[in-house]
């Protein structure tokens, strides 16, 4: 026994000594200012690619010593260029990865370099803490198997849930004037079935009806889940929301009402039929009075009224594409944003963001040995981040940031006869780190509107819970989540029964969700 302690001991002590020389040289993480360097961006996202000669690409590249090789990929098939360049051999010093099957992806295959905590607390000291301040597990997002590999992108936006909107003109029919809406799944049921039953447009006819898919997010929210991200259980472990026990509750309701006439049977091919997706064709038309399909800054209305054409006034802050359409076609005022009801045992809550995305922002393995290039990126995302002015300039895309001044409403404007020198914006190429205190300076009159607001700060799913693929999801997840989209269906539309939802829950676990689980589980529990 004593052989084999001594043994132990002999291993712990070899153990630590091999950790301590594991730890990170952290007098190499200092860049010489006066030495220039290359660096291959793509930090960010945009839109176009960046002119040859630009401006404040040019002020950049001064202002740190810098060349920017800028890498410009089309949004629409981000992913997939990534991934072809990377395969070809081709791969930016930092580029940002846009959701967290990309991430664990290239960690596992070490297309991306581990960056320590201590590396980025000392290169960039302010961006840390301002993004520990707004969000302390925001590095959890960027983590696996223990170890730091990136940097998070937090989201302002994701500050708010989303909150449902009713056709304001047809709740005052069936008693709720006044600004007041239905707060309970009860009250929701009550006002529901009026507007399937009792004409609340008026014409006569029985062709309405509540509410189609999207307004379903509330409802499964109010048992305490929605079904296409993960919740935690409410004793400190994740299950995915499909499987969770409320939903079978939650589908049970949804198909008494499909069968009462109450949901909009074409909501399987969603409200969103083209255009800008947060819009609801059935609301618009009239079908239905109760959906959520749209983000707080999408239901914002026209803070400074619409442009006066005789004295220019007006018209400048619209940051409510959905409100606005809405206004366009069923009148500003017949619209009324609400709660996201409560459920019989107090849950509510609809979409949510979340603080921090599951975007990252990494580093290629090539710089693993050059300690210096590292440290001179991250000083460059720290200043960028952390220094408004400087952050300003690449937020309007103009140098010239004393030509602006502040207004309440709107934001930081341009000066009478103030032109910028550079055509278009490309915020997003170089705002890597997506500071949300400094976004709530510029667009002020939003931030306070949606803060005033309690809809919006009622709770959320958010579908960031768990921000990276399992080793075993890739394998499993796509039949995994047919499943749960074919079987939610068929037990809303009465073509399965509602205890059909057990047997869905079985050979959902059985066909990867178990092992999925607890790999979840096991990140989860190691932050």
């Amino acid at each position: 026994m004593k052989k084999w302690l001594a043994m132990l001991t002999a291993l712990v002590m070899l153990m630590s000594v091999a950790g301590a020389l594991a730890e990170v040289d952290l007098s190499a993480y200092v860049s010489d200012p006066a030495e220039k360097i290359t660096i291959a961006w793509l930090a960010g996202h945009d839109t176009e690619p960046i002119a040859e000669g630009d401006t404040v690409v040019k002020w950049l590249e001064e202002k740190f010593n810098v060349t920017l090789d800028m890498w410009f990929l089309e949004r629409e098939n981000y992913d997939e260029l990534l991934t072809t360049r990377i395969m070809g051999g081709e791969i930016p010093d930092v580029f940002m990865l846009q959701n967290a099957t990309q991430f664990s992806k290239f960690v596992k295959q070490g297309v991306v370099m581990e960056l320590p905590l201590e590396v980025v607390k000392q290169c960039m000291p302010e961006g840390y803490a301002w993004l520990i301040e707004y969000d302390p597990g925001c590095f959890d997002n960027v983590s696996y198997n223990g170890k730091n590999y990136g940097l998070p992108r937090v989201n302002g936006d994701g500050y708010f849930n989303y909150a449902p909107f009713w056709r304001a003109d047809w709740l005052k029919k069936f008693g709720y004037d006044n600004g007041k809406v239905p707060m309970t799944l009860e009250e929701c049921e009550e006002v529901f079935y009026h507007f399937a039953n009792d004409d609340p447009d008026g014409d006569g006819i029985k062709n309405t009806y509540a509410l189609s898919n999207t307004g379903m997010n509330p409802i499964f929210g109010a048992f305490g889940a929605l079904p296409d991200r993960w919740v935690d259980d409410g004793e400190g472990n994740l299950v995915y929301g499909a499987v969770y026990p409320g939903m079978k509750d939650a589908l049970a309701l949804l198909a008494k009402w499909y069968k009462d006439g109450l949901i909009d049977p074409e909501f399987i091919t969603g409200e969103n039929q083209g255009g800008y997706w947060a819009l609801s064709v059935p609301f618009e038309n009239g079908q239905i009075g109760f959906s959520s399909s749209g983000a707080y800054y999408h239901l914002a209305p026209d803070f400074d009224g619409p442009k006066n054409e005789e004295t220019g006034e007006g018209g400048n802050f619209q940051y409510g594409r959905t409100m606005r359409t809405f206004a366009s076609t069923v009148g500003y005022e017949n619209m009324i944003i609400g709660f996201n009801p409560t459920g019989p045992d107090g849950k509510q809550g609809g979409e949510s963001w979340g603080l921090t995305t599951d975007e990252a922002v990494v580093f290629s393995y090539k710089l693993k040995d050059q300690p210096a290039k590292v440290a001179r990126i991250l000083e460059m995302i720290n200043t960028i981040g952390s220094d408004f002015d400087t952050w300003l300039k690449i937020w309007n895309w103009d140098l010239e940031s004393d030509q602006y001044d502040y207004d309440e409403l709107l934001g930081y404007v341009a000066k009478e006869g103030h032109e910028r020198v550079d055509e278009g914006s490309h915020t997003n190429m170089f705002n890597t780190l997506q500071n949300p205190f400094f976004a709530m300076k510029v667009k002020p009159a939003q931030y306070e509107w949606a803060k005033s607001l309690p809809q919006f700060r009622t709770g959320g799913y958010s579908n960031t819970m768990l921000p990276i693929t399992t080793a075993s999801m890739p394998n499993y997840w796509t039949s995994m989540d047919t499943l749960r989209q074919t079987t939610y269906v068929a037990i809303i539309t009465g073509e399965m029964p509602v205890d059909s939802f057990d047997s869905f829950v079985e050979s959902w676990y059985q066909m990867g969700g178990k092992v999925i689980t607890e790999e979840a589980n096991e990140w989860y529990h190691s932050k």
